[in-house]
């Protein structure tokens, strides 16, 4: 079977596997990179497998829609013990100009790191599910373009803890 391609150069340093190119095709076209069977949307899905390269393809289409002028600001909400795991995966795969803060210790802290995250690479800011609600107000004036939620089961129920502030 014949290798699908990307219809827009992946900013990766890795080989991407056929599902992760389709993927990043579904992606870029959603948001209206590319030409999109369907209708454009303000968001997308990837409801890929746990192990299949969510995160590595998350990094591609946010370096693709930061080369192409559509964001400038990305924050990604997970769970506490994987924070590092995006700063690690950036480090690894991201080949585009960014900066990255993982938000840690005092609220204070995670407020005095969003605000100096200044500047033209693309800014990245990983935070954990509670921490994201609890500072709210401050997350939403970094007004970030585009929001990944890793581990979207994390706010799939309502009268879970850490959904209920972000009602």
């Amino acid at each position: 079977m014949e290798q699908p391609k990307a219809l827009l150069p992946m900013p990766i340093k890795a080989a991407p596997y056929r599902h992760q190119i389709s993927a990043f095709n579904f992606v870029c076209g959603k948001f209206g990179l590319i030409p999109s069977v369907g209708m454009p949307s303000p968001g997308a899905a990837l409801l890929m497998e746990m192990g299949t390269g969510k995160t590595i393809t998350s990094i591609a289409a946010a370096g693709a829609l930061y080369q192409a002028g559509k964001i400038r600001r990305v924050l990604v909400v997970a769970p506490l013990s994987i924070l590092g795991v995006w700063r690690e995966e950036f480090e690894k795969f991201a080949d585009f100009d960014y900066r990255l803060a993982v938000l840690e210790g005092s609220a204070a802290k995670k407020i005095d790191t969003l605000r100096h995250m200044l500047g033209s690479p693309l800014q990245a800011a990983v935070v954990n599910y509670e921490s994201a609600w609890r500072l709210e107000k401050e997350l939403s004036a970094w007004n970030p373009d585009l929001i990944i939620a890793d581990e979207g089961q994390k706010i799939k129920t309502h009268n879970i803890a850490a959904s209920k502030g972000a009602v």
